[in-house]
């Protein structure tokens, strides 16, 4: 069973380390954004679907890529054999926050001395470690400014499109998630006929908060999706 992994704003795929050591008994490919030229959500998926592998896997779109995985789930590939979106949303999540995030970008905050304080009351949860925290507070500011507005651009560019799909989805909803409203998982209920809502106790970075219980719920949820697309009988290693 292969994942092949989108990250969230940031865009590294650095932050996906907690999760990763937690799912390192299966294949796992990380496919980070472009750090230069158009960040709108058809260029992002135009360059992801380039990047994705020849053969089966099931995608995992995180935050700021759950449109990309939406837009890829449209396309019809066959080796694609499900898609599980976390802590995601197809509509813009909360416009004053995004608003005020252009203003103040993430990258200023990343200096401040209360800095630390701000990334766990805000992402990370109050439970975070001194180096996811670190980990998180670095990426950040290695982030160009200019970057970081482009992509909350895009978010407030997306428009919710309620066409029903039947690829198999799941969707990991934050308990705690303080940027994406817990509505926003209504949006693909609406979208796919097959979908498994996973609730985890956590903030929005849920993947990095709780990478014991995410790794379980993604695990269960590609395992069900790679039995239902293999005939009766057919072997699936997960």
């Amino acid at each position: 069973m292969k994942l092949v992994l989108l990250p969230g704003l940031d865009g590294t795929g650095d932050l996906f380390s907690p999760l990763l050591q937690e799912l390192s008994e299966y294949k796992c490919e990380i496919i980070p954004l472009p750090s230069s030229g158009a960040q709108d959500y058809k260029t992002l998926t135009d360059y992801v679907l380039g990047e994705l592998p020849d053969d089966d896997f099931v995608l995992v779109a995180e935050s700021f890529s759950g449109p990309i995985g939406m837009n890829i789930s449209r396309v019809g590939l066959t080796n694609l054999k499900g898609v599980i979106f976390v802590a995601t949303f197809l509509s813009p999540p909360n416009s004053k926050l995004i608003a005020l995030a252009k203003i103040l970008p993430l990258k200023l905050l990343s200096v401040l001395p209360a800095a630390k304080t701000a990334y766990k009351l805000l992402f990370l949860g109050s439970k975070a470690s001194d180096t996811l925290t670190q980990q998180f507070q670095s990426t950040i500011h290695d982030l160009p400014a200019s970057l970081i507005k482009a992509r909350l651009s895009s978010i407030q560019s997306l428009s919710f499109d309620n066409k029903l799909y039947t690829l198999p989805a799941g969707y990991i909803q934050a308990v705690s998630d303080k940027l994406v409203p817990a509505a926003k998982a209504r949006e693909f209920y609406d979208c796919f006929g097959n979908i498994t809502i996973k609730i985890v106790e956590g903030p929005h970075f849920i993947l990095q908060a709780n990478p014991v219980e995410c790794a379980e719920a993604i695990i269960e949820m590609a395992c069900d999706f790679y039995d239902s697309n293999h005939p009766a009988g057919t072997p699936v290693l997960c």
